[in-house]
């Protein structure tokens, strides 16, 4: 079984409760981490008015965790990877409801309404001319968008290169709640990921293998694989993580720390 080594070197992740590290730190730990009354909303000053019109809260949640880890003087990701399991899907159910009455469909709703859209409207606001991917893989999809960074980085001469990783998503709308088996905290987490064992983070070891227990199981409602990734990453007494998906299970491991 190969095992892949990534190292996480930052991190941000934004939900209308919770939007500074330290509420995070907290969540993780058990803590609630935010007020319950709490309603953040990320602004962008960095997107022009007319791209901010155009995003739902999630895609502005999005763009909002890829924004704290750019600039500042950190080098720039040789590539941005956004991932999502369900994408816009609230959008594409709006554009069915108004097709089965005979409504005029919104041209802005149909172009964002596509996997890759905020990934494009990211590369408009921020000038980004490195590559960009839009990952959805079902219940692998943080996981598999990762093994996308090990791999485009695995290619790559540069070894403190580093790829931006994004993930979002939010609850399914009606009628497609009852397909919605994950519980959401996060709305989006961004994270920078390298290869280069001597930067300063976490570094992390992940595998995949074939699951053994394909047999037919009732449904359980369980928490979303990125809010137990970012458990994972945040607790500093957690060492493991083991992520199953349709047919694969994902085992995380964290390494010894390197001070840069």
């Amino acid at each position: 079984m190969d095992s892949f080594q990534i190292t996480i070197s930052d991190w941000a992740a934004f939900s209308p409760c919770r939007m500074q590290r330290e509420e995070w730190l907290a969540w993780a730990d058990g803590n609630e981490g935010g007020a319950a009354d709490t309603a953040y909303k990320p602004d962008l000053p960095w997107v022009n008015a007319m791209l901010r019109r155009r995003l739902s809260p999630m895609g502005r949640a999005a763009l909002w965790a890829a924004g704290q880890l750019l600039g500042e003087g950190r080098p720039e990701p040789v590539a941005t990877i956004f991932a999502s399991r369900h994408g816009e899907v609230g959008r594409t159910v709006k554009l069915l409801r108004d097709l089965a009455v005979h409504a005029p469909l919104s041209p802005a709703s149909f172009s964002l309404s596509v996997h890759n859209a905020i990934g494009g409207i990211h590369s408009i606001a921020n000038k980004v001319f490195s590559p960009i991917s839009a990952i959805s893989a079902g219940p692998d999809t943080v996981c598999a968008a990762l093994l996308e960074a090990y791999t485009q980085l695995a290619v790559r001469p540069g070894d403190e290169d580093e790829i931006l990783c994004v993930f979002y998503d939010d609850p399914l709308p009606e009628p497609l709640e009852r397909f919605d088996l994950e519980q959401h905290d996060v709305q989006a987490l961004a994270v920078r990921v390298s290869l280069a064992k001597s930067v300063e983070g976490i570094p992390v070891a992940f595998s995949l293998e074939e699951r053994q227990d394909l047999q037919e199981q009732a449904p359980v409602k369980k928490l979303a694989c990125t809010d137990q990734f970012l458990r994972f990453l945040l607790q500093e007494d957690t060492s493991t993580l083991e992520l199953s998906a349709d047919r694969r299970t994902w085992r995380w491991r964290k390494l010894a720390r390197t001070s840069a």
